[in-house]
């Protein structure tokens, strides 16, 4: 157990199961919603970097976070750094990644609608086709999980 407050219902995958730069972006995002920006900013660089994930996929990656901090709406399960098991809603939001860079930008949406008002929607969907195309010219591909799939079930029990 890591001390996650909160934990909810785990997704089918840990942390073992994603490719570098997917644990990379995990870790950054998780450390982000510990330490806010400044906090996290360098572990974060680190980490990308290691990964292969070019510096510049920070500035997008920092707008997509940010939105759920100003939006005052429901933010998503986020685990601490050190956990090995992931959050329905982190498997969610690396799938709304991975379905922005296969060219399905309606799934991501639909993905963070259930987070976010419509004009920080359309704000992190701008900030995911950003990142997306970071990604892509770096030859950075995330497989789909289709956590969205996972998500639907849950949401219906």
């Amino acid at each position: 157990m890591c001390g996650t407050v909160g934990e909810g219902r785990p997704s089918p995958w840990t942390t073992s199961d994603l490719t570098a730069a997917e644990r990379a972006l995990l870790s950054g995002v998780r450390q982000w919603f510990r330490a806010g920006t400044a906090g996290a900013m360098a572990s974060m660089r680190i980490g990308l970097n290691v990964a292969g994930v070019p510096n510049t996929a920070l500035l997008p990656l920092f707008a997509l976070l940010g939105t759920f901090a100003v939006a005052g709406s429901r933010r998503p399960e986020i685990r601490c750094p050190a956990c090995s098991r992931i959050s329905v809603d982190e498997a969610a939001l690396l799938d709304a990644l991975a379905a922005v860079q296969g060219g399905d930008a309606e799934s991501a949406a639909q993905l963070f609608d259930r987070w976010l008002p419509l004009v920080a929607l359309c704000m992190a969907t701008d900030a995911l086709r950003e990142l997306a195309g970071i990604l892509d010219g770096a030859r950075i591909h995330l497989p789909r999980r289709r956590a969205a799939r996972l998500v639907a079930a849950m949401a219906a029990e």
